[in-house]
């Protein structure tokens, strides 16, 4: 990281019931987060990637089906580099962390075009990442208007807390991330009025920040007219760990980590904070 460069300050601090949603819930909304100046550096750095997909992005997109995917972007594009870099997210992310140290951990792509008949099953992250820790936050990030209908993430309030952890759900080419050892997710679309769902209509520069054992999903793109693109920044802090363990997802060739050490190198930048492994 250049040290000349600091992330910018958010329009606000989260607030404490804010804080305490985050814990309770496993999700929060926060309203006007990200201004012009970063939604159309994401939009610029997401139209660069569908125009000239890369061997990521050729691997995870479904164009057949309206579906662009990508991940680690702001390794290949300056625009998600900046965004990494000199948005508010970082300081954001060590709000909802409470960590001194934050780090970036990836990014990933999702877009839906209008009709993208793509659901995304529900899932919870942390069990096909190779890391373990308290510290680990992410936050979605849409720059067109989303509902459900068109999309929107949905939530099971409070499932960050259950015990369960259950199987990757992911497209045939990734089947060795699904571990046999762990439960089958439950029909939770056969049995939605059994569940707690939380989910909100967003405007562009509203942001969701989510726990990564809070199990959740989305449907396909139902609207004809609208696109659905949304970006999820992934952030951990000082106590996570590289944990490779079976049925996890692989990392980028020279990522420099032996299991156990802490998050730390060129793949993994400390954006606030200072880490004397970095």
């Amino acid at each position: 990281m250049n040290s000349a460069v600091t992330p910018e300050q958010p329009y606000r601090d989260l607030s404490e019931a804010e804080r305490q949603a985050l814990q309770d819930d496993g999700v929060i909304c926060v309203r006007g987060a990200l201004g012009e100046r970063w939604l159309e550096t994401i939009a610029d750095g997401m139209e660069r990637i569908k125009a000239r997909p890369g061997v990521i992005a050729d691997i995870l997109s479904m164009p057949e089906k309206g579906f662009t995917g990508d991940l680690f972007m702001w390794r290949k594009h300056k625009a998600f580099a900046d965004l990494l870099f000199e948005s508010p997210l970082a300081r954001l992310a060590q709000q909802a962390m409470n960590s001194r140290v934050v780090k970036h951990w990836y990014d990933q792509l999702f877009l839906k075009a209008p009709g993208a008949d793509v659901p995304t099953p529900w899932h919870h992250d942390l069990t096909f990442w190779p890391i373990r820790g308290s510290e680990i936050i992410s936050i979605w990030i849409p720059v067109d208007p989303v509902d459900r209908a068109s999309s929107g993430l949905e939530y099971i309030r409070g499932s960050h807390l259950w015990d369960n952890r259950y199987k990757a759900i992911t497209p045939d080419y990734s089947e060795f991330m699904v571990n046999p050892e762990l439960e089958d997710a439950p029909d939770i679309e056969a049995n939605r009025e059994a569940y707690d769902l939380l989910s909100w209509d967003m405007l562009p520069g509203d942001i969701l920040i989510f726990h990564p054992l809070i199990v959740h999903g989305s449907g396909g793109n139902q609207s004809t007219t609208r696109h659905r693109r949304a970006l999820a920044s992934r952030w951990v802090g000082e106590d996570v760990f590289y944990d490779p363990r079976p049925h996890t997802m692989p990392l980028p060739p020279g990522h420099g980590l032996e299991a156990g050490e802490r998050l730390h190198g060129h793949l993994f930048p400390t954006v606030l904070g200072s880490d004397n492994q970095v």
